[in-house]
């Protein structure tokens, strides 16, 4: 029984001195003797010495078949398609306020300045990099939120697959249109029931106007509505389509697959966010003043919203 236990504390002992620090000099000294030792005995053979083993082909005609492959695959997407169609309001609208204008300069009324809109113009039409420094921004040195998105993307040109200008897109809805104007009332009556949980739409009623507001938009009963269910009722509001009645509308209102913990690789990931408090429990709505707006289009940063615990 004692020599058990004296064995047992022997190899406690003994690996209380495999520290980190003994093992790294004990790889280190391996390492030493592993150089010390010729190359030969290790891979076998007397031509093995640093030899590798490389299969014999013509460089030459690599590279050839390389150019030519990729010469070849360029030429088959030099595709030019003109301009992209137009959706008529930059010439009805002369004023660019209907133009996405956010961090340049802006007028009480929220418009964008007119030398500020014409600025980012010319940059976009010049490409100089001075030109894209002079652009009339709303809050010049400001903080994040004061920078344009990225308008040298524009200018990019794509080393890989098909030239991002040589695809089309649908023109976007023309702001005096029945799309827009539904789509505006959406996004209004999703900011108005932003504290509304998913599943309380069934009974609440502020749920049940959103609804019968949304099936008086003139364009959700027309052929051409492809975006919004209808008619709209307290299970798809707000849920989009690609055609009529595909899987968007059906099912909970968030995924599955989106709650569950995930990985990524050998990365645990868990999907849940913090939610923003509740106006009526301390949290806040912004832009409800003109005056907000403005700083906010302005380039402002706004202020930090309160999360939920």
């Amino acid at each position: 029984m004692s020599t058990k236990l004296e064995d047992s504390k022997h190899r406690a002992t003994t690996r209380a001195k495999i520290s980190r620090r003994t093992f790294v000099k004990g790889a280190a000294t391996i390492a030493t003797a592993a150089a010390a030792v010729p190359l030969e005995p290790l891979l076998g053979g007397t031509k093995s010495v640093a030899e590798a083993s490389v299969v014999d082909y013509n460089s030459s005609n690599r590279a050839n078949a390389s150019f030519n492959y990729r010469k070849s695959m360029a030429q088959a997407q030099k595709i030019n398609v003109s301009g992209q169609a137009d959706n008529g309001d930059a010439a009805r609208f002369r004023d660019f306020s209907c133009s996405f204008s956010k961090a340049l300069l802006h007028d009480a009324l929220g418009v964008p300045n007119a030398a500020a809109m014409l600025s980012l113009k010319t940059a976009l039409a010049t490409g100089r990099q001075s030109d894209f420094g002079n652009i009339g921004v709303g809050t010049t040195g400001g903080g994040p939120n004061s920078k344009l998105n990225g308008p040298q993307v524009a200018l990019a040109f794509d080393l890989q697959g098909l030239d991002s200008h040589a695809t089309i897109i649908p023109p976007a809805p023309r702001i005096e249109s029945a799309q827009t104007a539904a789509e505006q009332v959406e996004h209004y009556w999703g900011s108005l029931l932003a504290d509304v949980p998913f599943t309380d739409y069934s009974t609440n009623a502020l749920v049940g106007q959103a609804v019968a507001d949304m099936n008086n938009m003139s364009f959700l009963s027309r052929s051409a509505n492809t975006e919004f269910p209808y008619p709209v009722t307290r299970q798809n509001l707000f849920r989009g389509q690609f055609v009529s009645g595909d899987g968007n509308v059906l099912g909970p209102y968030v995924s599955q697959f989106m709650i569950q913990p995930t990985f990524f690789g050998a990365q645990p990931l868990g999907q849940q966010y913090q939610t923003f408090l509740p106006v009526g429990r301390g949290g806040s709505d912004y832009m409800t003043t003109v005056a907000e707006y403005q700083l906010i289009q302005n380039g402002v940063t706004a202020s930090v919203p309160r999360f939920t615990d």
